[in-house]
């Protein structure tokens, strides 16, 4: 399971080690977002991850050691605390830089936001994710990445992602509102 606050391991630090003692592998990761949209930096580090804040600019080329790994995340969507906004092109702005594109989001499954990100991925040669975005239990496993390779570690997931051998997957169709049912 990955836990990837916005700018902040603080929970990492405090849950990582009961929910080991349960069985449970924390991937260790953190949010930002950025004037182009959010990204997840996953690495082993717990010291290097404390380094970003939760608003910052996207990591230049060369920044990001090789320990670590970097998903645009509901990138048609755009950035939630930047406040960004994506339009077609905007991906030439971190191409030498991302390791992946989470194409399947558990708070944006329309059909446009999964295309548009799926669009990105293949035109930048990235590896694909997916992930609940959960901000409540219920939420949990919407959306989730597949690593065929046991995963012992944040290292293994770096890894596959860099390898490209990762799976997304959606597990819930996207709630769909009408107008009646707001009104």
């Amino acid at each position: 399971m990955a836990l990837t606050n916005h700018g902040s391991t603080r929970d990492t630090r405090e849950l990582e080690s009961e929910l080991k003692a349960d069985g449970v592998l924390l991937i260790r990761g953190v949010e930002i977002s950025t004037p182009v949209g959010d990204f997840i930096v996953y690495s082993p580090d717990l010291d290097f991850l404390d380094s970003f804040d939760d608003v910052q600019d996207v990591p230049a080329p060369g920044e990001l050691p090789d320990h670590a790994a970097l998903v645009w995340v509901h990138p048609a969507a755009g950035g939630g605390r930047s406040q960004s906004a994506y339009f077609h092109g905007l991906e030439r702005a971190v191409a030498d830089v991302i390791d992946a594109v989470e194409v399947y989001n558990g708070n944006w499954l329309g059909d446009w936001y999964v295309e548009s990100a799926n669009a990105i991925a293949t035109r930048l040669d990235v590896a694909r994710t997916g992930g609940s975005d959960a901000h409540d239990a219920g939420r949990l496993m919407a959306c989730y990445t597949e690593i065929p390779d046991p995963v012992r570690s944040t290292e293994d997931v770096v890894t596959a992602i860099k390898r490209r051998v990762t799976i997304p997957h959606r597990t819930k169709a996207p709630r769909v509102r009408r107008l009646r049912d707001i009104f």
